[in-house]
């Protein structure tokens, strides 16, 4: 007996590390490694779902975090509501922590304390929700009742209703909120129960699009450049090879730089996202795996890179980047919900952490949609609107400056990889299948948001093709 106890200890030990070392394993198209980033990425998420989009955090952890790997359920949380701050400790071997502050959200801890995080963020204020009574998307009143000539209403209810359905067996598509603009007014607009107008919805990788948009901002100002070498301090060194990258090789995601994007155990987008104090230093110091501008490559590193560069520029601490995103982005669009949430040092988490409201991503992409501007104030040049649009080199036409396109499909290069939907279409694009889709062609601007886990995926080409239909084309 006391053998098979020996055996039965030792086998159950074995099975503790595979499971720590499997911890979020590949599930539903997002792969961490690891109870350290497991612990990490479920703090992170639960504190800005409950103190940023304002849930629950029983409705967090069950409709988010379970559906990132089976190994959660095993994870304990504890909300301390008094410190604004979640801790989640993961197959009872690691905790992790992420800590609120007012206007910019939640930042998990590294190497900083609480009381660190919260000095840094001093004078910050969490931005007011808007009142004003003026029609979107100057103000927030809207009046679906009545529609623009040209749309057909009850084609456009019927697909809207259908971006909706969800006949997977865990509910694994999960659309959460729908916008449709048209000729600048919204003229649909749905939210699964449990969200509405106020919610604040992560947006990971559409957080690229709207640090491109900073970027444009610093070149319409004249403090950068496109074709000049980007200005990062770790690549000054006299024979380094990387101090030849520009601000256009980074937009386009062609740097050369070595970077690991998939997220599977050990990748760089899992060190730098949850166990890094500085993701863009991290990033920086990866080597040229290839000449700039002469590669694509997707890379979360890179989009932080770039966020740095706006910190840099716009003072170099959190408060002063804020201040300049507000000043310069935010409130001429009429955006008053963004919470882009910053890591250790101060900078936004460019690549991945941008809250919003489903009405403001659709202001965010009603900028693109005119060309840079909105409510009658220039947000970027029309050049650059017309810059982070086009196709990058080195992609089949589906790439631009931090922005996706429907380019041609690799697997037959004679039809686009949507086929039903414009060529013109031009998208700020999430992991979870969030969209803020340009349409140019239709003067319309879709916005999906969700939290899809399935491989399939939520069928863009299917349902924004029939919102489309249900509008008049130019």
């Amino acid at each position: 007996m006391r053998t098979l106890a020996k055996v039965s200890l030792w086998l159950g030990g074995i099975l503790l590390v595979i499971l720590a070392a499997g911890y979020f394993t590949p599930y539903g198209g997002f792969a961490i490694n690891g109870p350290t980033v497991g612990a990490g990425v479920a703090a992170e998420l639960t504190c800005a779902g409950v103190f940023v989009s304002n849930r629950k955090l029983d409705d967090v952890v069950k409709n988010d975090i379970l559906r990132l790997s089976p190994l959660t359920k095993w994870n304990t949380y504890k909300l301390d509501t008094a410190n604004q701050s979640v801790s989640v400790t993961a197959l009872g071997l690691r905790t992790r922590t992420a800590v609120y502050r007012p206007g910019v959200g939640c930042t998990l801890l590294v190497d900083d304390t609480p009381e660190q995080l919260r000095a840094q963020a001093k004078g910050i204020s969490e931005p007011a929700k808007s009142d004003s009574p003026e029609a979107w998307p100057k103000g927030d009143t809207v009046d679906l009742t009545t529609m623009p000539a040209g749309v057909d209403r009850a084609a456009l209810d019927k697909a809207v209703d259908d971006s909706f359905t969800d006949e997977t067996p865990k509910r694994e598509i999960d659309t959460r909120a729908i916008v449709v603009v048209y000729d600048g007014h919204i003229v649909a607009e749905r939210y699964a129960p449990g969200y509405d107008k106020n919610t604040r919805f992560l947006g990971w990788s559409e957080s690229k699009s709207m640090t491109s948009t900073f970027i444009g901002t610093l070149i319409a100002s004249g403090k950068l450049a496109l074709d000049a070498p980007a200005p990062v301090a770790e690549w000054k060194g006299k024979d380094d090879k990387r101090g030849a990258i520009t601000l256009r090789n980074l937009l386009n995601m062609s740097s050369g730089l070595a970077f690991s994007e998939p997220y599977d155990p050990g990748s760089d987008s899992t060190q730098m996202l949850f166990q890094e104090h500085d993701m863009a230093a991290y990033a920086a110091s990866k080597p040229l795996a290839h000449g700039p501008g002469t590669f694509w490559a997707y890379s979360s590193g890179t989009a932080n890179i770039l966020s740095r560069i706006a910190f840099q520029q716009a003072g170099g601490t959190l408060a002063a980047y804020e201040a300049y995103a507000r000043a310069r982005v935010f409130d001429p669009a009429g955006i008053t919900s963004a919470v882009f949430e910053p890591d250790e040092s101060g900078n936004f988490v460019g690549s991945s952490y941008l809250y919003m409201t489903a009405r403001d991503w659709a202001r965010f992409g009603l900028i693109y949609l005119n060309k840079g501007t909105i409510n009658g104030n220039r947000i970027v040049p029309e050049s650059y609107a017309d810059f982070v649009c086009t196709p990058a080199p080195h992609t089949s036409g589906w790439y631009g400056g931090q922005f996706w396109m429907n380019g041609f499909d690799l697997k037959n290069p004679k039809v686009r990889a949507f086929p039903h939907l414009p060529a013109d279409m031009c998208a700020a694009e999430g992991h979870n299948d969030e969209f803020t889709a340009i349409f140019p062609s239709h003067k319309a601007v879709i916005v999906r948001l969700g939290w899809t886990v399935t491989d399939g995926g939520f069928n863009r080409d299917k349902h924004f093709a029939a919102i489309l239909a249900a509008l008049p084309k130019t």
